[in-house]
């Protein structure tokens, strides 16, 4: 996926410097129809190159093919990676507003879907940290988590807000998650924003584990390296002597999916590590 990506970015720098070669072109033809290909296009830059087809039609041609490859690669990337879904919940967030019956279901969705998106984007390990942080925080909201849960929710939150190199935005959102994740334990308020400073940071780093102690964090967030594949993080949902089960959130759903112990090459979980 990075390499369309890539490949998408390459297209448009190419119709980008064919676009200006045409621009040159129109500009020696007529100032109007220079100006009407620079504001206008692409529909203005059809219009010319069909005009002056014979003088025109190599700038045109590698202009128009480059850019319709360029719009094509985009939307076939946007699409893998859950944009309009990203749209889809969005437009119904908007009309929730204006018609002032937003429902929390619909907020959520709008979240994860957004998650989603970020995820399928390839973010580094940093971004990856504050997703998963994120998106516990949406199935804190979607589902009962026990009060014990909460408050390691909200330590780590605590722990990512202290890293030095965190922007004050940022930061100030991690700040917001964690008290309305603490209004909502059961018989208290939430955390208050400062506490007694700790002999040591820490961050939420994952770690290598054998496959037999996996038993131990089911229903917990864990990476895990199928032979021959690429590094997924999903939820650990199930272990059994046949191999392990997971869930992972794609394009709005949850998708459930198994992995024979045999084919699977490495599996980390979370721990919080001193630095």
């Amino acid at each position: 996926m990075e390499t369309l990506n890539l490949l998408a970015s390459l297209l448009g720098l190419v119709a980008l410097i064919a676009l200006i070669w045409l621009l040159v072109r129109a500009f020696k033809r007529n100032i109007l129809w220079g100006l009407a290909v620079l504001l206008l296009s692409p529909i203005t830059a059809i219009i010319y190159g069909i005009l002056y087809w014979r003088d025109d039609k190599k700038p045109f041609l590698a202009y128009i093919t480059s850019f319709t490859a360029a719009v094509g690669l985009s939307l076939y990337v946007f699409t893998a990676w859950g944009g309009w879904e990203v749209v889809r919940t969005g437009l119904a967030v908007n009309q929730g507003i204006h018609d002032k019956n937003l429902t929390q279901q619909q907020a959520l969705a709008y979240m994860n879907s957004g998650i989603d998106f970020i995820e399928n984007s390839n973010p580094g390990e940093e971004d990856m940290n504050k997703l998963e942080l994120m998106r516990r925080f949406i199935n804190q909201n979607e589902a009962n988590m026990s009060d014990a849960d909460r408050q390691k929710l909200q330590n780590e939150i605590l722990d990512l807000m202290e890293k030095e190199d965190l922007s004050a935005q940022d930061r100030e959102a991690l700040d917001k998650m964690r008290t309305q994740i603490g209004s909502t334990v059961t018989g208290s308020t939430a955390i208050p924003k400062t506490r007694a400073a700790r002999p040591v940071k820490s961050r939420l780093v994952y770690v290598p584990i054998k496959l037999s102690e996996a038993s131990d964090y089911i229903g917990q967030v864990v990476k895990v390296t199928r032979k021959d594949s690429t590094e997924q993080q999903v939820l650990l949902t199930r272990v059994s002597p046949a191999g392990m089960h997971f869930e992972r959130r794609k394009y709005g759903g949850t998708f459930s999916f198994s992995y024979r112990s045999k084919d699977i090459e490495a599996l980390k979980v979370p721990r919080n590590q001193a630095y």
